[in-house]
């Protein structure tokens, strides 16, 4: 019994330790999978100078990111998830007080004196590791950490704070392993319209936009996409712009100036033959010519219009005659 417990054993260690070599005899490294937990630890501060703590060895000092009130535990990624696409809004981490040791380190945040310095495991926590477990700062446990620098923006007032609540995060793949963290990087957005006003208390609520890059460059679609989107917009505007304008002028020109510059023609060439026939209202005809005249204005108040004809004189200032 006892040699068959012991072959059992054996087979049980070989057959684990096959399962972790890649067929070289090299130890296999983990990798993420889809929805696998992500830690955020932060590099620990002092309040009243911001600057990094260390532990009793001399080694920086990690601790987990604030608590959420969403999941009642501190900050956590999913591989892979939380982007805000197909209606899903990102992540949330509401922290629900905040105490007046993280307003001040808020006050360092902000202003730039001492960055929120935090870090994510490159690859899952357990099994075989490159490094040798125990090295590195505390807590580091022998795992490959990718730094993970939080970016805050706002401002500084002598009772309150502004910060920008809204937080764009980055992370990169490793291009020879998608499961594996290569860089990340976090940062506020539009910090001058969507801040929020914060003091020793109250809940900070924080939102961030995840995007997962398969490769450690930045795709150039999206930036191609919105500059050709905005330039195609551009030339559709200027050429409706143009195809409108000639319209207008083309419609005024047709319907409003070439009208009126008829009428004073028209006007033009009747009063040049009223000259000629002596009446307001008359026509260039042989016969008007002959003797039929209009509504003269003769001088001499017998009615003679000065085409030649007879028409109802008018005198200035003359009375009627009965």
């Amino acid at each position: 019994m006892r040699l068959s417990a012991t072959f059992s054993l054996l087979f049980l260690l070989l057959r684990q330790a096959v399962a972790k070599s890649d067929g070289t005899g090299a130890p296999q490294l983990l990798s993420y999978a889809k929805g696998d937990p992500v830690a955020v630890e932060c590099l620990d501060r002092a309040i009243d100078t911001g600057e990094h703590v260390l532990d009793k060895t001399g080694k920086l000092k990690y601790v987990p990111f604030a608590q959420c009130n969403e999941t009642k535990s501190s900050l956590q990624l999913r591989f892979l998830e939380g982007e805000d696409d197909n209606g899903y809004h990102g992540l949330n981490c509401t922290i629900p007080i905040v105490s007046d040791e993280m307003y001040h380190l808020l006050e360092f945040y902000i202003h730039h004196d001492s960055p929120l310095s935090c870090r994510v495991p490159a690859r899952p926590r357990g099994g075989e590791r490159a490094l040798v477990n125990g090295e590195g700062d505390t807590g580091s446990g022998g795992v490959e950490w990718v730094p993970l620098i939080f970016a805050i923006a706002g401002k500084l007032e002598s009772s309150h704070l502004h910060i920008s609540t809204n937080l764009n995060l980055l992370i990169h793949l490793s291009p020879e392993s998608l499961g594996v963290i290569d860089s990340a990087a976090a940062y506020s957005t539009s910090a001058a319209t969507t801040s929020t006003r914060i003091i020793i208390g109250d809940p900070l609520p924080l939102h961030f936009r995840l995007r997962w890059y398969e490769s450690t460059v930045l795709p150039p679609r999206g930036l191609k996409s919105k500059v050709g989107y905005g330039a195609g917009h551009t030339l559709l505007y200027c050429v409706l712009s143009a195809v409108v304008g000639a319209v207008g002028c083309y419609a005024w020109v047709v319907g409003v100036d070439i009208p009126r510059r008829l009428r004073r023609v028209t006007v033009g060439m009747k009063v040049r033959d009223n000259g000629a026939n002596g009446g307001i209202i008359a026509a260039s005809s042989d016969k008007i010519r002959g003797g039929y005249g209009g509504y003269g204005f003769p001088g001499n108040g017998n009615g003679n219009g000065a085409g030649g004809g007879g028409g109802y004189g008018y005198v200035p200032g003359a009375k009627r005659k009965d």
